[in-house]
């Protein structure tokens, strides 16, 4: 498949795959995961994913929200983990992938990497989970509005969407993750 259209401009799948690719380089730390204790879970799980829906209704960011609650976890600080959560929301601006997803998945990426068949099987079961609890992993497609558009991203503020829907899909994720983390 050819990565970039014929007006020059680079598809939706290779900004996802480069921005899976830096997430899984930005976060690897495998050196301040083994000294968090690669188990890392510093907080009792059941406080995280009502932390994390929390983080989100403050900040407006779902990536950030499971970046900076779960970063600590593994030595990376809550600033630095949300700062790098940052470009994944709204499906990465472009309507994809959830950032409550991406975020989640570059926290498997710090548990089981630099193990990448064991982060991969982490991430397939994770994606499965939410699916099979949520429907739907893209951006637009849970919030059913193009958000890969200024006209989408007005539509699902005009609904209420940001806050009746993606803090539901924030805390879905962080329940799932708190699970294959354990």
């Amino acid at each position: 498949m050819d990565e970039v259209d014929k007006d020059g401009a680079v598809s939706r799948r290779q900004v996802l795959k480069v921005s899976v690719a830096a997430a899984g380089v930005l976060l690897s730390g495998r050196g301040l995961a083994v000294a968090a204790g690669a188990a890392g879970v510093s907080e009792k799980p059941v406080d995280r994913p009502e932390k994390a829906s929390k983080r989100f209704l403050e900040s407006m960011n779902c990536s950030q929200a499971i970046c900076e609650v779960y970063g600590p976890s593994f030595g990376v600080p809550a600033d630095v983990a949300g700062r790098m959560g940052t470009g994944f929301a709204g499906g990465m601006g472009l309507g994809s992938e959830c950032g409550a997803v991406t975020g989640a998945v570059a926290m498997l990426g710090l548990k089981y990497g630099p193990d990448t068949g064991k982060a991969m099987k982490k991430v397939a079961e994770f994606i499965a989970e939410f699916r099979k609890q949520c429907g739907e992993t893209s951006c637009s497609k849970l919030l059913k509005v193009d958000m890969g558009t200024a006209e989408g991203i007005k539509v699902a503020a005009d609904k209420g969407l940001f806050t009746s829907a993606c803090p539901g899909y924030v805390k879905t994720a962080s329940e799932i993750l708190d699970k294959m983390l354990a």
